[in-house]
Protein backbone atom coordinates (compact mmCIF):
# COMPACT_ATOMS: atom_id res chain seq x y z
CA UNK A 1 0.00 0.00 0.00
CA UNK A 2 1.06 3.44 -1.10
CA UNK A 3 2.32 5.87 2.05
CA UNK A 4 0.36 8.64 3.14
CA UNK A 5 3.57 10.95 3.79
CA UNK A 6 2.04 14.54 5.13
CA UNK A 7 4.71 17.90 5.40
CA UNK A 8 2.92 19.18 8.61
CA UNK A 9 -0.80 19.16 8.13
CA UNK A 10 -0.40 19.01 3.86
CA UNK A 11 -1.15 16.55 1.71
CA UNK A 12 1.56 14.91 -0.82
CA UNK A 13 0.94 15.73 -4.36
CA UNK A 14 0.45 12.21 -5.19
CA UNK A 15 -2.79 12.06 -2.72
CA UNK A 16 -3.74 15.16 -4.05
CA UNK A 17 -4.20 13.91 -7.37
CA UNK A 18 -5.68 10.75 -6.21
CA UNK A 19 -8.04 12.50 -4.13
CA UNK A 20 -9.12 14.93 -6.84
CA UNK A 21 -9.35 11.95 -9.41
CA UNK A 22 -11.78 10.42 -7.01
CA UNK A 23 -13.67 13.19 -6.10
CA UNK A 24 -14.17 14.14 -9.85
CA UNK A 25 -15.03 10.17 -10.35
CA UNK A 26 -17.60 10.44 -7.05
CA UNK A 27 -19.37 13.49 -8.63
CA UNK A 28 -19.68 12.30 -12.08
CA UNK A 29 -21.34 8.84 -10.74
CA UNK A 30 -23.29 10.76 -8.51
CA UNK A 31 -24.29 13.30 -11.37
CA UNK A 32 -25.10 10.36 -13.90
CA UNK A 33 -27.22 8.19 -10.66
CA UNK A 34 -29.49 11.02 -10.46
CA UNK A 35 -30.26 11.69 -13.94
CA UNK A 36 -30.48 7.84 -14.29
CA UNK A 37 -32.75 7.58 -11.25
CA UNK A 38 -35.24 10.11 -11.93
CA UNK A 39 -35.46 9.52 -15.66
CA UNK A 40 -36.26 5.69 -14.07
CA UNK A 41 -38.96 6.78 -11.67
CA UNK A 42 -40.24 9.18 -14.50
CA UNK A 43 -40.52 6.30 -16.69
CA UNK A 44 -41.84 3.63 -14.14
CA UNK A 45 -44.62 6.55 -12.61
CA UNK A 46 -46.12 6.79 -16.29
CA UNK A 47 -45.76 3.35 -16.89
CA UNK A 48 -47.75 2.50 -13.86
CA UNK A 49 -50.15 5.57 -14.18
CA UNK A 50 -51.13 4.20 -17.58
CA UNK A 51 -51.16 0.44 -16.63
CA UNK A 52 -53.75 1.26 -13.75
CA UNK A 53 -56.10 3.39 -15.82
CA UNK A 54 -56.01 1.21 -18.51
CA UNK A 55 -56.95 -1.47 -15.88
CA UNK A 56 -59.70 1.03 -14.70
CA UNK A 57 -61.08 1.14 -18.49
CA UNK A 58 -61.77 -2.71 -18.56
CA UNK A 59 -63.24 -3.05 -15.13
CA UNK A 60 -65.42 -0.14 -16.43
CA UNK A 61 -66.80 -1.81 -19.10
CA UNK A 62 -67.36 -5.28 -18.30
CA UNK A 63 -69.26 -3.84 -15.22
CA UNK A 64 -71.10 -1.70 -17.70
CA UNK A 65 -71.96 -4.71 -19.72
CA UNK A 66 -72.22 -7.34 -17.40
CA UNK A 67 -73.23 -5.36 -13.88
CA UNK A 68 -69.88 -7.99 -12.25
CA UNK A 69 -67.09 -6.15 -10.68
CA UNK A 70 -63.19 -6.96 -12.18
CA UNK A 71 -59.45 -6.45 -11.99
CA UNK A 72 -59.27 -5.62 -7.93
CA UNK A 73 -62.29 -2.23 -8.49
CA UNK A 74 -64.26 -1.37 -6.02
CA UNK A 75 -67.24 1.19 -5.79
CA UNK A 76 -67.12 4.10 -3.62
CA UNK A 77 -63.84 2.57 -2.01
CA UNK A 78 -63.90 4.11 1.62
CA UNK A 79 -59.92 4.48 1.27
CA UNK A 80 -60.25 6.19 -1.51
CA UNK A 81 -59.09 9.81 -0.86
CA UNK A 82 -61.63 12.38 -0.54
CA UNK A 83 -59.91 14.70 -3.18
CA UNK A 84 -60.03 12.26 -5.34
CA UNK A 85 -63.61 11.36 -5.04
CA UNK A 86 -64.92 14.36 -5.24
CA UNK A 87 -62.93 14.86 -8.57
CA UNK A 88 -64.48 11.56 -10.13
CA UNK A 89 -68.02 12.72 -8.78
CA UNK A 90 -67.49 15.91 -10.99
CA UNK A 91 -67.03 13.74 -13.86
CA UNK A 92 -63.39 13.68 -13.96
CA UNK A 93 -61.18 10.21 -13.96
CA UNK A 94 -57.96 10.68 -11.77
CA UNK A 95 -55.04 9.16 -10.69
CA UNK A 96 -53.65 9.66 -7.25
CA UNK A 97 -51.18 8.42 -4.69
CA UNK A 98 -52.49 7.77 -1.56
CA UNK A 99 -50.70 5.24 1.01
CA UNK A 100 -53.03 2.38 2.84
CA UNK A 101 -51.72 0.62 6.24
CA UNK A 102 -48.35 2.64 5.37
CA UNK A 103 -47.91 1.59 1.82
CA UNK A 104 -47.96 3.73 -1.13
CA UNK A 105 -50.67 2.88 -3.36
CA UNK A 106 -51.58 5.00 -7.17
CA UNK A 107 -55.23 5.25 -7.34
CA UNK A 108 -57.68 5.42 -10.84
CA UNK A 109 -61.14 6.76 -10.17
CA UNK A 110 -63.85 7.62 -12.65
CA UNK A 111 -67.23 8.26 -12.11
CA UNK A 112 -70.23 5.48 -13.11
CA UNK A 113 -73.82 4.98 -12.86
CA UNK A 114 -75.57 2.40 -10.07
CA UNK A 115 -78.96 2.55 -10.86
CA UNK A 116 -79.78 6.34 -10.24
CA UNK A 117 -77.20 6.90 -7.86
CA UNK A 118 -74.00 8.31 -9.04
CA UNK A 119 -71.10 6.46 -7.23
CA UNK A 120 -67.15 6.47 -8.25
CA UNK A 121 -65.49 3.04 -9.38
CA UNK A 122 -61.84 3.34 -8.47
CA UNK A 123 -58.76 0.75 -8.43
CA UNK A 124 -55.62 0.60 -6.41
CA UNK A 125 -52.24 -0.87 -7.18
CA UNK A 126 -49.50 -0.84 -4.54
CA UNK A 127 -45.87 0.55 -5.53
CA UNK A 128 -43.97 -1.71 -4.02
CA UNK A 129 -42.25 -2.98 -7.25
CA UNK A 130 -41.56 0.36 -8.31
CA UNK A 131 -40.04 1.55 -5.42
CA UNK A 132 -38.04 -2.11 -5.60
CA UNK A 133 -36.93 -1.65 -8.82
CA UNK A 134 -35.64 2.32 -8.24
CA UNK A 135 -33.66 0.94 -4.75
CA UNK A 136 -31.67 -1.72 -7.32
CA UNK A 137 -31.25 1.41 -9.57
CA UNK A 138 -29.73 3.34 -6.23
CA UNK A 139 -27.58 0.19 -4.92
CA UNK A 140 -26.24 -0.17 -8.58
CA UNK A 141 -25.35 3.53 -9.01
CA UNK A 142 -23.55 2.65 -5.49
CA UNK A 143 -21.94 -0.11 -6.40
CA UNK A 144 -20.88 1.59 -9.61
CA UNK A 145 -19.64 4.85 -8.07
CA UNK A 146 -17.55 3.35 -5.37
CA UNK A 147 -16.11 0.40 -7.68
CA UNK A 148 -15.57 3.27 -10.88
CA UNK A 149 -13.86 5.43 -7.72
CA UNK A 150 -11.45 2.40 -6.39
CA UNK A 151 -10.22 1.54 -10.36
CA UNK A 152 -9.87 5.02 -10.94
CA UNK A 153 -8.22 5.95 -8.18
CA UNK A 154 -6.07 2.95 -8.09
CA UNK A 155 -5.16 3.72 -11.69
CA UNK A 156 -4.82 7.81 -10.38
CA UNK A 157 -3.22 6.60 -7.61
CA UNK A 158 -0.27 4.43 -9.77
CA UNK A 159 -0.19 6.96 -12.14
CA UNK A 160 0.79 9.66 -9.77
CA UNK A 161 3.34 7.95 -7.77
CA UNK A 162 5.28 7.73 -10.80
CA UNK A 163 5.38 11.85 -10.52
CA UNK A 164 5.08 12.22 -7.14
CA UNK A 165 8.38 8.80 -6.88
CA UNK A 166 10.25 11.31 -9.67
CA UNK A 167 9.44 14.98 -8.07
CA UNK A 168 10.85 12.97 -4.74
CA UNK A 169 14.46 12.14 -6.12
CA UNK A 170 14.11 15.06 -7.94
CA UNK A 171 13.94 16.97 -4.47
CA UNK A 172 16.56 15.07 -2.66
CA UNK A 173 19.14 15.68 -5.87
CA UNK A 174 18.44 19.41 -5.75
CA UNK A 175 19.12 19.20 -1.81
CA UNK A 176 22.33 17.39 -2.37
CA UNK A 177 23.12 20.55 -5.11
CA UNK A 178 22.44 22.95 -2.07
CA UNK A 179 24.36 21.30 0.12
CA UNK A 180 27.57 21.60 -2.32
CA UNK A 181 27.75 18.60 -4.63
CA UNK A 182 27.46 20.67 -7.90
CA UNK A 183 27.92 17.41 -9.56
CA UNK A 184 24.69 15.62 -9.65
CA UNK A 185 21.95 16.35 -12.16
CA UNK A 186 18.33 16.57 -11.00
CA UNK A 187 17.93 14.84 -15.06
CA UNK A 188 19.98 12.24 -14.06
CA UNK A 189 17.69 10.75 -10.94
CA UNK A 190 14.87 10.86 -13.07
CA UNK A 191 15.22 8.60 -15.20
CA UNK A 192 12.39 8.73 -17.92
CA UNK A 193 9.57 10.10 -19.60
CA UNK A 194 10.35 13.53 -21.51
CA UNK A 195 7.19 15.35 -20.03
CA UNK A 196 6.62 18.29 -17.90
CA UNK A 197 8.72 16.78 -14.62
CA UNK A 198 11.69 16.27 -17.34
CA UNK A 199 11.60 19.59 -18.71
CA UNK A 200 11.18 21.38 -15.51
CA UNK A 201 14.28 19.00 -14.29
CA UNK A 202 16.28 19.81 -17.45
CA UNK A 203 15.50 23.68 -16.20
CA UNK A 204 16.85 22.97 -13.00
CA UNK A 205 20.15 21.60 -14.40
CA UNK A 206 20.52 24.37 -16.61
CA UNK A 207 20.13 27.51 -13.58
CA UNK A 208 22.39 25.00 -11.42
CA UNK A 209 25.26 25.00 -14.26
CA UNK A 210 24.64 28.66 -14.86
CA UNK A 211 24.88 29.62 -10.62
CA UNK A 212 27.77 26.96 -10.46
CA UNK A 213 29.91 29.00 -13.32
CA UNK A 214 29.09 32.35 -11.97
CA UNK A 215 30.30 31.09 -8.32
CA UNK A 216 33.03 29.47 -9.40
CA UNK A 217 34.51 32.29 -11.39
CA UNK A 218 33.74 35.14 -8.65
CA UNK A 219 35.78 32.30 -6.26
CA UNK A 220 38.20 32.99 -9.06
CA UNK A 221 38.26 36.61 -8.80
CA UNK A 222 38.22 36.31 -4.90
CA UNK A 223 41.30 34.33 -4.91
CA UNK A 224 43.46 35.36 -7.40
CA UNK A 225 42.48 39.29 -6.14
CA UNK A 226 44.07 38.69 -3.02
CA UNK A 227 46.78 36.37 -3.82
CA UNK A 228 47.81 39.50 -6.50
CA UNK A 229 47.39 42.02 -3.83
CA UNK A 230 49.50 40.06 -1.47
CA UNK A 231 53.03 40.11 -3.33
CA UNK A 232 53.08 44.44 -3.53
CA UNK A 233 50.77 44.91 0.15
CA UNK A 234 53.75 42.58 1.52
CA UNK A 235 56.35 45.33 0.30
CA UNK A 236 54.02 48.09 1.15
CA UNK A 237 54.23 46.88 4.92
CA UNK A 238 57.42 46.82 4.95
CA UNK A 239 58.35 49.97 3.65
CA UNK A 240 55.83 51.30 6.36
CA UNK A 241 57.26 49.74 9.06
CA UNK A 242 60.52 51.99 7.71
CA UNK A 243 58.15 55.43 8.65
CA UNK A 244 60.07 56.53 11.36
CA UNK A 245 58.22 59.73 11.73
CA UNK A 246 56.03 60.69 13.89
CA UNK A 247 53.34 62.84 12.07
CA UNK A 248 49.40 62.56 10.86
CA UNK A 249 50.74 61.71 7.35
CA UNK A 250 52.76 58.47 8.49
CA UNK A 251 50.17 57.42 11.02
CA UNK A 252 47.43 57.68 8.01
CA UNK A 253 49.85 55.71 5.66
CA UNK A 254 50.25 52.76 8.38
CA UNK A 255 46.43 52.75 9.16
CA UNK A 256 45.05 52.34 5.67
CA UNK A 257 47.99 49.36 5.36
CA UNK A 258 46.83 47.32 8.37
CA UNK A 259 43.30 47.98 6.76
CA UNK A 260 44.46 46.27 3.67
CA UNK A 261 46.57 43.94 5.05
CA UNK A 262 43.10 42.75 6.81
CA UNK A 263 41.32 43.15 3.81
CA UNK A 264 43.47 40.69 2.02
CA UNK A 265 44.06 38.11 4.79
CA UNK A 266 39.81 37.97 4.90
CA UNK A 267 39.95 37.30 1.01
CA UNK A 268 42.47 34.62 1.52
CA UNK A 269 40.67 33.16 3.84
CA UNK A 270 37.25 33.47 1.80
CA UNK A 271 39.19 31.56 -0.68
CA UNK A 272 40.56 28.51 1.01
CA UNK A 273 36.90 28.42 2.64
CA UNK A 274 35.43 28.44 -1.09
CA UNK A 275 38.01 26.05 -2.51
CA UNK A 276 37.41 23.21 0.85
CA UNK A 277 40.89 23.71 1.48
CA UNK A 278 40.95 25.03 5.02
CA UNK A 279 42.04 22.94 8.08
CA UNK A 280 40.80 22.25 11.21
CA UNK A 281 42.55 21.43 14.62
CA UNK A 282 39.73 20.29 16.56
CA UNK A 283 40.22 19.82 20.71
CA UNK A 284 37.90 20.55 23.83
CA UNK A 285 37.52 23.51 24.84
CA UNK A 286 35.78 25.91 27.62
CA UNK A 287 33.19 28.04 26.55
CA UNK A 288 33.01 30.03 29.74
CA UNK A 289 37.11 30.52 29.90
CA UNK A 290 37.55 31.12 26.12
CA UNK A 291 34.76 33.70 26.05
CA UNK A 292 36.57 35.60 29.05
CA UNK A 293 39.79 35.47 27.20
CA UNK A 294 38.61 36.25 24.09
CA UNK A 295 36.60 39.41 25.15
CA UNK A 296 39.58 40.68 27.63
CA UNK A 297 42.17 40.28 24.26
CA UNK A 298 39.27 42.16 21.87
CA UNK A 299 39.42 45.01 24.70
CA UNK A 300 43.34 45.31 25.03
CA UNK A 301 43.42 45.03 21.26
CA UNK A 302 40.76 47.97 20.34
CA UNK A 303 38.78 45.78 18.34
CA UNK A 304 35.78 46.76 20.03
CA UNK A 305 36.37 50.94 19.31
CA UNK A 306 35.38 51.88 23.02
CA UNK A 307 32.91 49.96 23.45
CA UNK A 308 31.34 48.47 26.43
CA UNK A 309 30.38 45.03 25.69
CA UNK A 310 28.07 43.42 28.18
CA UNK A 311 28.62 39.93 28.33
CA UNK A 312 26.44 37.32 30.56
CA UNK A 313 28.27 33.93 31.27
CA UNK A 314 26.11 31.76 32.18
CA UNK A 315 27.54 28.27 30.35
CA UNK A 316 29.20 26.90 33.52
CA UNK A 317 31.46 23.88 33.23
CA UNK A 318 30.41 23.23 29.13
CA UNK A 319 32.90 22.45 26.56
CA UNK A 320 32.69 21.82 23.01
CA UNK A 321 34.91 19.74 20.55
CA UNK A 322 35.69 22.93 18.08
CA UNK A 323 39.18 24.61 16.39
CA UNK A 324 39.30 27.40 19.00
CA UNK A 325 40.77 29.76 16.58
CA UNK A 326 38.43 29.20 14.61
CA UNK A 327 35.91 29.59 17.15
CA UNK A 328 37.41 33.03 18.21
CA UNK A 329 37.30 33.97 14.79
CA UNK A 330 33.39 33.30 14.69
CA UNK A 331 32.77 35.11 17.48
CA UNK A 332 35.25 38.15 17.03
CA UNK A 333 33.57 38.49 13.35
CA UNK A 334 29.81 38.92 14.48
CA UNK A 335 31.17 41.35 17.53
CA UNK A 336 33.19 43.38 14.64
CA UNK A 337 30.34 43.76 12.99
CA UNK A 338 27.62 44.25 15.84
CA UNK A 339 30.42 47.97 16.66
CA UNK A 340 30.84 48.83 13.06
CA UNK A 341 26.67 48.75 11.93
CA UNK A 342 24.77 48.26 15.32
CA UNK A 343 24.46 50.64 18.49
CA UNK A 344 25.21 50.56 22.12
CA UNK A 345 24.31 48.67 24.48
CA UNK A 346 25.72 45.57 22.57
CA UNK A 347 25.44 42.13 24.66
CA UNK A 348 26.61 38.76 24.18
CA UNK A 349 25.30 36.03 25.89
CA UNK A 350 27.18 32.53 26.83
CA UNK A 351 24.60 29.53 27.23
CA UNK A 352 25.65 25.76 27.58
CA UNK A 353 24.12 25.14 23.98
CA UNK A 354 24.63 28.76 22.12
CA UNK A 355 26.39 32.26 22.09
CA UNK A 356 23.94 35.11 21.14
CA UNK A 357 25.84 38.28 20.19
CA UNK A 358 22.89 41.37 19.60
CA UNK A 359 23.40 45.10 19.57
CA UNK A 360 19.96 47.61 19.51
CA UNK A 361 20.94 48.94 16.01
CA UNK A 362 18.81 49.29 13.04
CA UNK A 363 19.42 45.27 12.97
CA UNK A 364 19.81 42.60 9.44
CA UNK A 365 18.58 44.13 6.19
CA UNK A 366 16.48 41.67 5.04
CA UNK A 367 18.26 40.12 2.12
CA UNK A 368 20.60 38.84 5.08
CA UNK A 369 17.94 37.51 6.77
CA UNK A 370 16.78 35.62 4.15
CA UNK A 371 19.85 34.21 2.52
CA UNK A 372 22.77 35.06 4.65
CA UNK A 373 25.18 37.24 4.17
CA UNK A 374 26.91 38.19 0.81
CA UNK A 375 30.34 38.81 0.34
CA UNK A 376 31.44 42.47 -1.40
CA UNK A 377 28.13 43.72 0.30
CA UNK A 378 28.12 45.62 3.46
CA UNK A 379 24.82 46.76 5.29
CA UNK A 380 25.71 50.54 5.95
CA UNK A 381 28.28 50.61 4.41
CA UNK A 382 32.65 50.93 5.44
CA UNK A 383 33.51 47.50 4.16
CA UNK A 384 33.45 44.70 2.27
CA UNK A 385 30.80 42.46 3.40
CA UNK A 386 33.32 39.50 4.19
CA UNK A 387 32.91 39.52 8.06
CA UNK A 388 29.54 37.55 8.01
CA UNK A 389 30.29 35.97 4.83
CA UNK A 390 33.71 33.90 6.86
CA UNK A 391 31.73 33.78 9.96
CA UNK A 392 29.44 31.53 8.14
CA UNK A 393 32.15 29.55 6.24
CA UNK A 394 33.70 28.71 9.71
CA UNK A 395 30.48 28.10 11.47
CA UNK A 396 29.78 25.48 8.40
CA UNK A 397 33.21 24.15 8.48
CA UNK A 398 32.70 23.38 12.00
CA UNK A 399 29.58 21.95 12.07
CA UNK A 400 28.19 25.49 14.08
CA UNK A 401 25.00 26.80 13.36
CA UNK A 402 24.79 30.30 12.16
CA UNK A 403 21.43 32.02 12.87
CA UNK A 404 20.91 35.83 11.45
CA UNK A 405 17.72 37.84 13.38
CA UNK A 406 16.67 40.70 14.59
CA UNK A 407 15.31 41.41 17.60
CA UNK A 408 11.62 42.01 19.07
CA UNK A 409 12.80 45.51 20.26
CA UNK A 410 14.97 46.53 16.82
CA UNK A 411 18.72 45.04 16.52
CA UNK A 412 20.57 42.72 14.80
CA UNK A 413 21.11 39.43 16.71
CA UNK A 414 23.65 36.75 15.98
CA UNK A 415 23.02 33.15 17.25
CA UNK A 416 25.28 30.43 17.01
CA UNK A 417 24.17 26.97 17.92
CA UNK A 418 26.61 24.19 19.24
CA UNK A 419 26.49 20.70 17.83
CA UNK A 420 23.86 18.51 19.44
CA UNK A 421 26.47 15.76 20.43
CA UNK A 422 28.51 18.10 22.22
CA UNK A 423 25.19 20.12 23.98
CA UNK A 424 23.92 16.22 24.69
CA UNK A 425 27.58 15.46 26.25
CA UNK A 426 27.35 18.55 28.25
CA UNK A 427 23.93 17.87 29.81
CA UNK A 428 24.95 14.31 30.91
CA UNK A 429 28.02 15.80 32.65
Amino acid sequence: MPDLRLSGSRLSLRWKIVLLVITSVVIAALSCGVVVRQSAARAEAERQRANVAEQLDDAVSVYTNTGVLTLNTTIDDPELPADARDSALDGNTVTTMHPVDGQDYLWAATPIRVGSHQAVISVRQSTAESEQLLAGIDRAVLLGMVGAALVVGGIASFAAGQISRRLTLGAQAARRIAHGDTSVRVSDVIDYGSDEVADFAQAVDFAVERLTERIESEQRFTADLAHEMRTPLTGLVNATNLLEEESRPAELVKERVARMQLLVEDLLEVSRLDAGRAETHLAPVAVDATMHALMSTLEGSGALAGHDVDVEYAAGDARITTDQRRFERIITNLLVNAVKHGEDPIRVEVHPDRIVVADSGPGYPPDILATGPTRFVSAGGGGMGLGLVIAQGQARLLGLGLEFANGEDGGAQATVRFPADDVAEAAEG
